[in-house]
């Protein structure tokens, strides 16, 4: 398994709300001491998720999830683990062709 850092950052703001910042600084980084991997978010990345958010006007996509759809799209991967309906919506790939296998 892996993520990126913007959705580790985002899990640990919404953690935070319910279970202070101890207890979410420990469920946060024991998933990544338990083998969960990082994958960086590059400069291309972050100009093809703003590209993603031109492409998709009438979707209200998050930063942080236009940011997971590019890293997904560089590195082939199409299949993602989210609750969030927008990794169902997103076609990815020049023809916008390539949907997600969304896990839930």
């Amino acid at each position: 398994m892996w993520t990126i850092d913007p959705v580790l950052t985002q899990l640990w703001l919404l953690l935070r709300r319910e279970i202070g910042v101890s207890r979410s600084d420990t469920l946060v980084y024991g998933l990544l001491e338990r083998g969960v991997r990082r994958e960086n978010v590059q400069d291309r990345d972050f100009e093809r998720a703003r590209a993603l958010g031109r492409q998709w006007d009438d979707q209200q996509f998050s930063l942080t999830d236009r940011q997971s759809f590019a890293v997904l799209e560089r590195t082939r991967r199409q299949r993602a683990w989210s609750y969030d309906n927008d990794f169902g919506v997103i076609r990815l790939g020049p023809a916008r062709r390539l949907a997600l296998e969304v896990v839930r």
